[in-house]
């Protein structure tokens, strides 16, 4: 292993990334070429169905694929991000160096990453791997800064999900809709695309799961051009939640903080 801007990176595939051409035969994108950034904790066969469901709708435009790894992944979690380098040279493997705390993995991924836009996302299926390329496509339709993921607009949606956090993430979502007046309507969801812009031009704060939130309004604060696309949560198939309910007030803290702010910490 070596260091690499603050973070251990392992040998070889985890160094290599192509220039955005496709192994699917697509052709490259000049307009966009995506760094996705898969944040990596205890799962195993999800990795590798994420990154094939990645790989094969890609049209020419991803970069790179970042695998994010905690530190305190098993044995069986490294081997198989290694088997996913060695099939494809676009993925790469990073090793969080600041742990524990999702919100870390997404800062450090954000830097490393090379492409002009950044895809943000889990290894566990709960986000959806097929959505990538809708984003992709609505910033081809649009030219926006970013593309939000969002459960509640048609064609979303939500499975094996506890009905009572069901519930109060509506009511959260109406009410900061409202105070943020944006169009976005699923704040809190950590799924989306921000350009290179955005996520070098903020200072991010979040270390744990407030990070979702935060990597959405406050390019809404800051003026960013956001869409969104339906998507469909689902829960994970392997593995636990480590975002524990309590932790949910990190998000209304995080959400107040931005708004009663001032600047976002726009770097210059």
């Amino acid at each position: 292993m070596r260091e690499s801007n603050g973070i251990v990176v392992l040998p070889e595939h985890g160094e290599k990334a192509l220039d955005g051409d496709s192994r699917t035969g697509g052709a490259p994108s000049p307009q966009v070429q995506l760094s996705i950034v898969v944040t990596v904790f205890s799962e195993t066969f999800s990795i590798r169905e994420t990154v094939a469901i990645l790989s094969g709708r890609d049209r020419g435009y991803i970069k790179e694929i970042i695998l994010l790894v905690s530190p305190r992944a098993s044995d069986a979690t490294f081997t198989i991000c290694r088997e996913c380098a060695e099939k494809d040279p676009r993925v790469r493997i990073l090793v969080q160096k600041n742990n524990p705390g999702v919100g870390w993995a997404y800062r450090e991924g954000m830097q490393a990453a090379t492409g002009n836009y950044v895809a943000l996302m889990a290894a566990d299926l709960e986000t959806e791997p097929a959505a990538v390329d809708r984003m992709v496509e609505k910033i081809l339709q649009t030219g926006c800064d970013g593309v939000i993921a969002n459960r509640w607009l048609p064609g979303g949606g939500f499975t094996n999900y506890d009905p009572i956090k069901y519930v109060l993430n509506w009511v959260f979502q109406a009410f900061f809709r409202f105070l943020f007046w944006t169009k976005i309507g699923d704040l809190t969801f950590g799924f989306k695309i921000l350009s290179k812009q955005i996520t070098d031009s903020i200072d991010w704060q979040g270390t744990l799961h407030e990070t979702c939130i935060e990597t959405t309004i406050k390019p809404i604060k800051e003026g960013f051009r956001l869409e969104q696309i339906p998507s469909v949560w689902i829960g994970r198939k392997e593995g636990a939640s480590v975002n524990t309910f309590l932790k949910n007030f990190r998000y209304v803290e995080m959400a107040f903080k931005t708004l009663l702010g001032g600047s976002c910490g726009i770097k210059n």
